[in-house]
Parts: structure tokens; C-alpha cells; sequence
């Protein structure tokens, strides 16, 4: 399935998504707001005009950040995040991003075993990170080149 840029007519997808992926998804609001912001990028992955996932990111001079990514549950082991990340890689080597953090819940360990996979590396905890339910946020890091 091919990466691409959000576009406009994803909005209500994207929104729908969130919410099935997250306990504490953004309101409509959040999301336009932060998709208009010039230093977020987000990418959507769209099989059939059915959008199948999505990843919010951003980027202030060298350092990245994965601010959201969402998978349909149905489609979750397909390397549809994993083809998400690499795209966003290959745009923030064309900024001049040097290093990408993120935040994954302690319990996610499919997420947890993505992000390793692709080289990122756990730098630390934010405690009660989360709510809905209240868990730890795990702090990773790769480093591009």
C-alpha cells in the first residue's frame, strides 16, 4: 500500500481512526489545528480510498517527532506502520532531521517491538504519562542518517 500526504478529504478518516485506535483520541478541532501547523507532516496509507492508517509527526531543525500513528485494527502485522515510519524517514533525512523521539505506552509491546525493529532505542520513562487508563510513557530515540 502506498504512503502519501494527508489531503484535505482525509480528515474525517483520519478523525474516525483516532478514535478507534486511541482511549483518548483528539477532537475535531485538535486535529485541524495541528494538521494546518507548518512544522507537522502527516501521512496517510490508503488501500481503495479506505484509509487503513495514519501518522502525525513534526519537525523543528534537527530533531523529529512521532506525535501519532494509527493502524485499523484489521490491518495491524501487515507493515503498515512500518511503511508509515519509512516514509516519514525518508523526508526528515531530506530536512535535515538527526535524531527522532516518541512516546509509546509501556504495554503497547507490538509498538514497542516496531520501533526497535527500526532502530529506535528507549531512552527513558515519563510516569502517569497516559490516562484512560493511567500507564507510563516509554521515551525512544533513533537516530537518522
Amino acid at each position: 500500500m502506498p504512503v502519501r500526504f494527508y489531503e484535505e478529504r482525509d480528515f474525517s478518516q483520519i478523525v474516525s481512526l483516532d478514535r478507534i485506535c486511541f482511549s483518548s483520541a483528539w477532537n475535531e478541532k485538535s486535529w485541524r489545528e495541528s494538521l494546518m501547523m507548518e512544522q507537522y507532516q502527516c501521512y496517510v496509507l490508503e488501500e481503495e480510498e479506505q484509509l487503513k492508517g495514519f501518522l502525525l509527526t513534526s519537525a523543528a531543525l534537527d530533531e523529529g517527532e512521532i506525535l501519532k500513528i494509527g493502524v485499523m485494527p484489521e490491518e495491524r502485522g501487515r507493515s503498515c506502520g512500518g511503511s508509515l515510519l519509512l516514509a516519514a524517514f525518508e523526508q526528515w533525512k531530506k530536512q535535515g532531521v538527526e535524531s527522532v523521539f516518541l512516546e509509546v505506552r509501556d504495554s503497547n509491546q507490538a509498538a514497542r517491538r516496531l520501533y526497535e525493529k527500526l532502530g529506535f532505542e528507549k531512552l527513558g520513562i515519563r510516569k502517569r504519562y497516559y490516562s484512560h487508563p493511567t500507564e507510563d510513557a516509554l521515551i525512544y530515540r533513533k537516530v537518522i542518517r
